[in-house]
């Protein structure tokens, strides 16, 4: 089911917490899924329905939301991670004291990072669906955008993507999440392609809406020695089946993620993550080889472990390297 049809019946492997025509039920449960946050009726109250289910993978947590009268909720910051808000139906005002406010309408979307202060002023039958992230993750992501060392405090401001190709990005790996969290994914049973995804939701997020960082300019990537570039090698061949993120990477390497993808440009022709894949797919024809003869192994399964969820881009890589497909060298 595509992320649209998201709706009281819980689809998938979302699970429905609340669905209920108690104020006090709704504000304590949902208090407890977000964070500690005022629920008001602005309409007649015997008109008051709600509706909240969740589901997700490591990393990421998909949720849909819906009130049925006028309401207002008020929360306190989020604090430990980050909303991406769709509105699927209907529309809200959401209102930040003293910053921002803006109306929402069906299929537009907005961003609640961690700090913020915020109301929301939901309109009768509104529903919207949300992907949340992790402040950690989120932070990451923040400084690997700017090439700067260490998490950053990342701010967003309350206006949708900043063009229409970024609004399509976004709406890609979004439906991509969800299509992991409703159906049978390989997301929820792989570490590996769990962490892929979650990294790159986050990446992209930051190319998607206004990232307000004050007092912040990208780093310009120095003179890094090859040392540095020999660390990072060390952690991607010594830990291939961790979900390593560049900024992993460029921690063990002690040097600026910018930085690190310029030393390996320079010095070994490609990217951390480009190394890091290579380092995996040995691993992977090494496997091909020890399973040889062995009817339960498969090409799948292989593949899956060292991270490649796209089976045909694994085999296009493998045969580009060793020049037969991946089945042939288990096969035999």
């Amino acid at each position: 089911m595509t992320e649209p049809g998201v709706g009281p019946e819980a689809p998938g492997n979302m699970r429905t917490l609340v669905l209920s025509n108690d104020l006090d039920e709704t504000r304590e449960i949902i208090s407890s899924a977000y964070s500690p946050y005022q629920l008001s009726v602005l309409g007649d109250p015997k008109d008051f329905s709600a509706w909240y289910a969740e589901g997700g993978f490591p990393g990421v947590t998909v949720s849909g939301l819906q009130y049925g009268a006028e309401t207002l909720v008020a929360p306190q910051p989020l604090d430990s991670y980050l909303l991406v808000c769709k509105l699927v139906r209907g529309r809200v005002r959401v209102i930040s004291p003293g910053r921002e406010e803006r109306v929402v309408g069906a299929g537009e979307t907005y961003v609640l990072d961690p700090y913020r202060q915020f109301q929301v002023h939901w309109a009768p039958g509104a529903r919207m669906t949300t992907v949340r992230l992790a402040r950690e993750t989120v932070e990451a992501a923040a400084a690997d955008a700017l090439g700067v060392e260490g998490p950053l405090r990342a701010r967003f401001g309350l206006g949708g993507p900043i063009s229409a190709g970024a609004a399509r990005s976004w709406a890609g790996i979004s439906a991509a999440v969800h299509r992991e969290v409703l159906g049978e994914g390989i997301a929820r049973t792989s570490p590996l392609i769990a962490a892929h995804l979650t990294q790159t939701t986050a990446a992209l997020l930051m190319e998607t809406y206004r990232l307000v960082t004050d007092g912040v300019d990208a780093q310009r990537p120095g003179v890094v020695a090859h040392g540095a570039v020999r660390r990072a090698m060390a952690l991607a061949e010594e830990r291939p089946d961790q979900p390593l993120t560049l900024a992993d990477l460029a921690l063990a390497a002690r040097v600026s993620p910018r930085a690190l993808q310029e030393a390996f440009r320079r010095h070994l022709g490609t990217t951390p993550l480009g190394y890091l894949r290579e380092v995996r797919l040995g691993r992977a024809h090494a496997d091909l080889q020890t399973g040889r003869g062995n009817p339960a192994v498969t090409v799948a399964q292989i593949a899956c472990h060292w991270g490649f969820a796209n089976l045909g881009r694994f085999a296009a890589l493998y045969r580009e390297r060793y020049g037969v497909p991946p089945s042939r060298t288990l096969r035999g």
